[in-house]
């Protein structure tokens, strides 16, 4: 078995959602799905030819999920055993952060006489050494549009939660056989876009292949002793589907299912910690929903009762490809009995460290709208100036256009996209015996210079080219009233 990392970089803000539901109260996710991964080398189903059940069914390829990057290092999703005084941020926590199944009644006690209250931990990430983050999301006000009318449609607003452009994430691909190594290489690192509203502005990425990043975990190799009896911990390194007895999907998992039997006495529940959720994924290429999935959360951690002699590296080698359903797409992904989890305070012994990360901190609705429409004024301002010198630079050739213009304004407006509007202007679908783009058919050909439709045309390449031709629309026309 190999293994292939690569780093994904968000070029722009990308919306990651639990779920494909457009109404309602929308979960929010902290981390990339390998399925999303998976999709972008599906692209390229047919050419796998018999492979493909293989490569994409079968689990023998298996996209896993990406998470975080702080300074380039591998990060994992805070376990939800631990435990620190309520109101305390997890980096400053240090001596008084627990996995809670170690604390005992008197411990818990002098937490209350100190007036503090052990609260479980559920959101951030952290490394090895120490350092931790929790993501941040800006918030838009949208508005869907009216195309009839040419405004906004009423009673039709909606909002995005999206995660900012610039941050890094890290995942990998694991392959039974080495045979498609070089095909989904090539595949990732082409791909260009994730997530929703990948035809507005969000969603563009860039994906490249890296080493082995730095990664100093460890793991117990006996098993843990509480209160006289003895458990291993299997931490949720990614969303698990496991089944019960009869195989079906469910919240309860048996023992069967998480592939362990000789040593095992029973799953301990009360010495478990476990948050589900549950999700139907949108398949694209049949243009309808896939089962419904009823998963563990990343995170979870839980606690199997076992013999004193269970020979935990065995059970490690066996469960190394993961466990339960959907393999393939990144679920399944369990460490055992990380130190993390197994410690009864995880990083008392760590100096603490600086977080030199340039992830923000968790901000409020209202604050991420106000910076995300600082964002918008300085991005406008920006487009305006890059409009201003397309004027300046082509001075002679706009002026005497007002019609075509304003047909062009016109085109915009009903426009969704920067591929719609260029489409739009520069189609070269033969209709009624001309190219169908405006631009190169009627008044326009005629009267425009070629040097005027090539700038035009090779502005796309700057980004936000829709915004861009709208307001050149306006403008533009304005250099006829100079002159009068």
């Amino acid at each position: 078995m190999s293994k292939i990392y690569f780093k994904c970089t968000f070029l722009s803000d990308v919306i990651l959602h639990a779920s494909s539901n457009t109404e309602g109260k929308i979960e929010r996710l902290d981390f990339i799905p390998g399925s999303n991964f998976l999709g972008m080398v599906a692209r390229d189903y047919k050419s796998f030819d018999k492979d493909a059940k293989k490569v994409f069914h079968d689990g023998a390829v298996r996209f896993n999920d990406a998470t975080i990057a702080i300074n380039g290092n591998i990060t994992y999703h805070v376990p939800f055993s631990w435990y620190a005084p309520k109101g305390t941020p997890l980096e400053k926590a240090n001596n008084e952060l627990y996995n809670e199944y170690h604390l005992t009644k008197e411990e818990y006690e002098e937490f209350i006489q100190k007036n503090k209250q052990p609260k479980q931990q559920r959101e951030g990430y952290f490394t090895t050494d120490g350092k931790f983050t929790k993501l941040s999301y800006i918030y838009r006000q949208k508005s869907a549009y009216d195309r009839k009318k040419r405004r906004s449609k009423k009673s039709q607003m909606f909002g995005f939660f999206a995660l900012p452009k610039d941050l890094e994430w890290i995942f990998s691909v694991e392959l039974d056989d080495d045979k498609y190594k070089d095909k989904i290489i090539k595949l990732l690192t082409t791909a260009k876009y994730l997530g929703k509203a990948r035809n507005a502005e969000y969603g563009n990425i860039k994906i490249e292949n890296i080493d082995k990043p730095n990664d100093n975990l460890t793991q117990e190799l006996n098993p843990i002793q509480i209160e006289g009896k003895y458990y291993i911990f299997l931490y949720a390194l990614s969303r698990l589907a496991l089944t019960d007895d009869l195989n079906i999907n469910s919240y309860t998992p048996s023992l069967n299912s998480l592939q362990i039997t000789n040593g095992a006495i029973k799953i301990d529940y009360e010495k478990s910690y476990i948050r589900t959720s549950r999700y139907t994924p949108y398949v694209d290429i049949r243009a309808n929903f896939d089962f419904e999935r009823l998963v563990i959360n990343k995170g979870s951690v839980i606690a199997i009762e076992v013999t004193k002699d269970f020979d935990v590296k065995a059970y490690q080698e066996k469960i190394s490809k993961g466990i339960g359903l959907y393999l393939s797409e990144g679920l399944g992904k369990v460490i055992v009995n990380p130190t993390f989890v197994t410690q009864k305070n995880p990083f008392a012994k760590l100096e603490k460290k600086e977080n030199n990360s340039k992830i923000k901190t968790e901000a409020s609705p209202l604050v991420s709208w106000l910076q995300a429409q600082k964002e918008e004024e300085i991005q406008n301002y920006e487009l305006l100036k890059r409009v201003k010198v397309f004027i300046k630079n082509h001075k002679e050739d706009i002026k005497n256009k007002k019609s075509q213009w304003g047909q062009i304004r016109s085109l915009c407006n009903i426009s969704q996209n920067d591929d719609e509007i260029f489409e739009k202007l520069f189609s070269e679908e033969m209709v009624h015996n001309h190219p169908k783009g405006f631009l190169l058919h009627g008044k326009a050909k005629e009267k425009w210079s070629n040097a005027l439709i090539e700038a035009i045309r090779n502005e796309k390449e700057n980004g936000n080219y829709l915004k861009f031709i709208k307001l050149l629309s306006i403008y533009a026309p304005k250099e006829d009233d100079k002159e009068t």
